[in-house]
């Protein structure tokens, strides 16, 4: 099975996020919601919107327990997270996201950022995943399925997004996700929770 763990998004932050997308996309054909057909432009169904924090790949079936429990040890006391999403912007030419802006008002600068290191560490001891270089955590909103005009186009709704902020909410539980690629809506992936991983106090 694909494992990965992510952070959730509330649903009073995905009701204001979906807001501005759908303000940015006013119903077109390439909307989240639109019904123009076939578009190189895929959106991400609110639903499965999240900050990831690791992707562990393919895993053995018998491994995610281990995982699983690995995962609880490691960020068992790590504490909760003041996030809110802020900005936007385009990875590669084909990646439409919104940033993860946390709350440093304390000690430890860049929390955000050891948990993501925290949660690989634990893949590493498990998978053959690779280690990414990440500087900035974001929630994915879109993709480009191929290269067209629409470039000029993904690269304008970041712009428009840029100013976008959302409501602050407090992060205490990560979830380990499994994936099954083309099996969920419209040939897309279904995610599946296999557990929640509190952060502790």
């Amino acid at each position: 099975m694909r494992l990965f763990v992510a952070l959730p998004l509330p649903a009073a932050v995905q009701e204001h996020l979906d807001l501005a997308v759908n303000a940015l996309t006013d119903g077109a054909a390439d909307g989240p919601g639109g019904r123009g057909g076939p578009h190189p432009v895929r959106w991400v169904p609110a639903e499965q919107r999240h900050i990831t924090l690791a992707f562990f790949g393919e895993v053995p079936d018998g491994a995610a327990a281990g995982i699983q429990a690995a995962l609880a040890v490691s960020l068992g006391g790590f504490g909760p997270l003041r996030l809110r999403l802020r900005g936007a912007g385009v990875f590669s030419r084909r990646t439409l996201w919104v940033g993860v802006q946390e709350d440093q008002h304390g000690t430890e600068p860049d929390r955000l950022l050891t948990l993501m290191a925290r949660c690989e560490d634990v893949g590493e001891d498990f998978t053959r995943m690779q280690r990414r270089d990440r500087h900035r955590a974001h929630v994915t909103l879109a993709r480009l399925s191929a290269r067209r005009p629409e470039l000029d186009e993904l690269a304008g709704r970041a712009h428009a997004l840029s100013v976008y902020e959302g409501p602050p909410w407090t992060a205490e539980h990560a979830v380990l996700v499994s994936s099954r690629p083309g099996a969920g809506r419209s040939g897309g992936p279904l995610y599946e929770v296999v557990a929640a991983i509190p952060l502790g106090a």
